[in-house]
């Protein structure tokens, strides 16, 4: 069967991603290219240079040249900033007892989602949590013998706004066909242990300028937050308290461990844009670090108690984005704010075992299965 690849966006806060790939071999993906660049990106809902868009797809575009000849669709990653999940239970009977079969498991889906329809808000996504079958539950009832099938399952929204912005790029831009993504459902699909699938387990994406917090259970969303805040703010507030400039204090932040607890002669020696070496005191950077962290612990906690029917004293935590997750010891640091143990949520693909790569391969990951039920 001829190779099919797919050309894949990631609009994150402050980056956009794309990727041509196809299927590699034991699992992995024939990546053949990758660009990336920084723009404007979005804050609290709303793009910052939205008339430059159009402008900065098409630089990036000019990576990929040698297989746009190929390619007349394009997928693109929505961001949690721009979504909303809604949780929705529907019900058939077969009439008769008999093996369910995966038009019918495509028939609750379609009426979930023509019922969730809405004038202001467009249809992602249609996910399973979990099925019921004769009053057995199951993850999967392709298969199985029965006569009543419910579901409940987790509907995922894009903005009507978002959606009308990048149909009118892609189509400016010669695409024919625009499929969008949700990208915290992509990495819960991706990232998670498939034997925790089950279970609830959080999943916290934490970027730049945003960072989303999903609850996840079977195949889907059983809730989903986002809010604007993430390593740029750790940036920005370096910036404020010792007076450099944005660059500056983004390295000055690389050098941080969290770990350590500096004494009064422990300091992070700083080789500044002006040619000097500057010294700040180790236990000052990192209480500037540390309180953002603190912050994004209490929101966190906050959400688990939103979600209060549904928590468990054990609820499995993946951190993924490079927003906290590629600060040493941070991680760890908002692991010990929550009072709970933390893992990486990574791409299972070697070489690119890595949170801050999980949202452009999870959305890889969801295009080619796409593509491969659609072939």
């Amino acid at each position: 069967m001829k190779q099919k690849y797919v050309l894949v966006f990631d609009i994150g806060s402050s980056k956009l991603r794309a990727m041509v790939a196809g299927r590699g071999i034991n699992n992995t993906f024939a990546v053949k290219g990758y660009n990336e660049t920084t723009y404007d990106g979005f804050f609290e809902g709303e793009f910052l240079c939205k008339e430059k868009l159009r402008d900065v797809f098409e630089d990036v575009l000019k990576e990929f040249e040698p297989y746009l000849k190929k390619i007349n669709k394009v997928f693109i990653g929505v961001p949690a900033e721009f979504s909303s999940v809604m949780p929705a239970s529907v019900a058939i009977s077969l009439g008769e007892k008999r093996k369910i079969k995966k038009q019918d498991v495509e028939s609750l889906f379609y009426m979930a989602s023509e019922k969730a329809k809405n004038s202001e808000v467009e249809v992602v996504s249609v996910s399973p949590i979990s099925f019921d079958v004769d009053g057995g539950l199951t993850l999967d009832p392709v298969g199985d013998f029965g006569l009543n099938i419910s579901a409940n399952l987790s509907i995922v929204y894009a903005n009507k706004a978002f959606i009308d912005l990048f149909n009118n790029i892609a189509s400016s831009l010669g695409f024919n066909y625009v499929e969008y993504i949700s990208e915290p459902l992509a990495q819960a699909n991706f990232v998670l242990p498939s034997e925790k699938k089950e279970d609830l387990s959080l999943l916290i994406d934490c970027g730049d300028i945003t960072t989303s917090i999903a609850l996840v259970k079977g195949n889907g969303l059983s809730a989903l937050t986002s809010f604007s805040r993430g390593g740029g703010f750790i940036t920005n507030d370096l910036s404020e308290a010792f007076e450099l400039s944005i660059a500056d204090a983004e390295k000055l932040k690389r050098q941080v461990v969290l770990s350590v607890k500096g004494g009064a002669s422990d300091f992070y020696e700083l080789p500044t844009q002006g040619g000097r070496v500057e010294r700040f005191l180790l236990g000052s950077v990192n209480e500037v670090v540390s309180y953002r962290i603190e912050e994004l612990a209490e929101v966190i906690n906050q959400c688990l108690q939103t979600y209060s029917d549904q928590h468990l004293a054990y609820l499995p935590i993946y951190l993924t984005g490079a927003g906290v997750a590629k600060l040493k010891g941070g991680r760890d640091y908002l692991a010990k704010c929550l009072g709970r143990n933390i893992a990486y949520g990574v791409p299972p693909l070697p070489g690119k075992d890595k949170p801050e790569h999980a949202s452009i391969y999870s959305l890889v990951h969801s295009a080619l299965a796409s593509e491969f039920e659609n072939s």
